[in-house]
């Protein structure tokens, strides 16, 4: 294992929009694409995170390269497409297992219409090992035989995922409750036990099957709708569109959705909406000549001072300070 912190791979090319009890909420931002990420730290060497995504570009490639290790990805829904550095491509379906390791790079990921929503394990391999034995109190496992062929591998493992593997992944992603922590990090240890057993003595072409199985989930349930607010939130930042118009836009009542969207994102709807329209700001400060005013019309602000008043809530200085 390397001496690179898990936390780069999600802080560089991100921007923080919450951070609570072993969980930050990222939001993607240009260049990597858009949507959100939610991670959580299950034990050393071993980090998960839920990902609703748009659209994505993998610019981190060069900090994963320098370490041992590998993604173990779910697709909860959507589909995608990667190309790898060696002009090799793999693609996965919902309802997919897709496993990379991290010394082959991805340069272009290319997802379906409708973004696509994925769980990802992300394992570095002597931590891994050795959290596993201290675990479950034995010395069975090495980082020789650790998912051995997949780390030597020039190319990704695609496969179905099974009735019991995928009831392990969508155990991470419930609405949290009591002991919901520990449960995650069970859920999450079983997982790669069955997917050390899967591999176990196996040729990795034997796996690189795909078949029709389709597996449905969140459709037409109040997780799925209030995943559509926050993308609605998002595409319309220059609007200050009502709790009671977003619920009714997903048909769902105004009580749900405030309870949901706070339970899964961290924050309430309305502090969601002032973050991601923070964030848009500084990228636009940053990057453009636009006058305050401009800039606070585009993140939904009538006017200049009450953009200001906020942003400096939020920042600790305003806007004309944070840009010089």
């Amino acid at each position: 294992m390397n001496n690179m912190p898990a936390e780069k791979l999600f802080q560089v090319y991100m921007d923080l929009i919450s951070q609570r009890e072993s969980e930050e909420i990222y939001r993607l931002n240009e260049p990597v694409g858009e949507g959100i990420m939610k991670h959580s730290h299950i034990a050393k060497g071993i980090e998960l995170v839920y990902s609703e995504l748009e659209s994505y570009s993998p610019n981190y490639q060069a900090e994963k390269k320098d370490i041992d290790g590998l993604e173990i990805m779910y697709i909860v829904d959507g589909h995608g497409e990667f190309e790898l550095v060696n002009r090799q491509f793999v693609s996965g379906e919902k309802g997919d297992v897709m496993i990379f390791n991290c010394k082959t790079g991805v340069k272009k990921a290319m997802l379906g219409k409708s973004g696509m929503n994925c769980i990802s394990i992300i394992l570095f391999t002597e931590d891994t090992v050795s959290f596993l034995n201290d675990f479950l109190g034995i010395t069975e496992f090495s980082s020789s035989d650790f998912f051995n062929d997949i780390r030597k591998s020039d190319s990704a493992v695609t496969f179905p995922c099974g009735e019991l593997l995928e009831k392990l992944f969508l155990e991470t992603i419930r609405l949290p409750a009591v002991y919901s922590k520990y449960t995650v990090k069970l859920a999450v240890v079983h997982a790669i036990i069955l997917l050390i057993q899967k591999f176990r003595d196996k040729d990795i072409s034997d796996v690189r099957i795909k078949d029709d199985s389709q597996d449905s989930y969140f459709s037409g349930s109040t997780g799925r709708k209030v995943q559509n607010v926050r993308r609605i939130i998002n595409s319309n930042l220059e609007k200050e569109i009502s709790i009671e118009k977003l619920a009714a836009k997903v048909n769902l009542n105004r009580t749900s959705l405030q309870r949901v969207f706070k339970e899964m994102y961290g924050l309430t709807v309305k502090e969601y909406r002032t973050k991601a329209r923070i964030q848009l700001a500084k990228n636009l400060l940053a990057s453009t000549e636009l006058s305050i005013t401009e800039i606070a019309g585009r993140c939904g602000y009538a006017n200049a001072s009450k953009f200001s008043e906020v942003f400096k809530k939020n920042e600790g200085v305003l806007p004309k300070d944070w840009r010089k």
